[in-house]
């Protein structure tokens, strides 16, 4: 009974490959070309933000640069610090966001509020930090930095007590915290 079944399978296999020869060799004898119609993938041009660079600076003024960029970046694009710059005042490794004002002091000289480096853009601003930079305050891991991104993005942080009143971090963690966040 093995064999029947062996012969039936052989003869199926057979036509096949019969069928499959007499299609390709068939017909006027001409060959098919194959053509792709998919158009080639553009890359999407890389989103700009906005900085103002200003203080001891070659050339003052706003630019414009590549999302992503630090505070390295927007000095070059001022034309680099002059030789009255405090090189130490300003953290030049430090992501920059749009619409901020980066200040580069004299040394001895204050940073004026709201400018890179001054003592409140020094604190995590709670409305627009990354996971990431939330995860690298104490106390923070990954799912309480997921879950305070997910709360501010259905209702953004007023005051930065809302961390501990809608529940995301317990009362000891905002006590080490609350100096280091900030609502903007």
């Amino acid at each position: 009974m093995r064999r029947p079944v062996l012969i039936l399978l052989a003869i199926a296999i057979l036509s096949v490959v019969l069928l499959t020869a007499a299609r390709l060799h068939g017909g006027d004898g001409q060959a098919v070309a194959i053509v792709d119609e998919t158009p080639a993938p553009t890359r999407s041009p890389e989103p700009l933000i906005v900085v103002d660079v200003t203080g001891a600076i070659a050339r003052p003024g706003v630019y414009r640069l590549p999302a992503g960029s630090r505070t390295v970046d927007a000095l070059l694009a001022a034309g680099g610090m002059t030789g009255e710059a405090d090189l130490d005042a300003l953290n030049k490794a430090a992501p920059i966001h749009d619409g901020q004002r980066i200040y580069v002091p004299r040394p001895g000289e204050t940073v004026p509020s709201g400018s890179a480096g001054s003592d409140a853009q020094l604190k995590i601003d709670v409305n627009r930090a990354t996971a990431a930079e939330l995860e690298a305050l104490p106390g923070i891991g990954p799912t309480t930095a997921a879950r305070i991104v997910r709360s501010r993005g259905s209702h953004p942080f007023g005051r930065v007590e809302e961390l501990q009143t809608r529940g995301l971090v317990t009362a000891r963690v905002f006590a080490d915290i609350k100096d280091m966040v900030a609502v903007r």
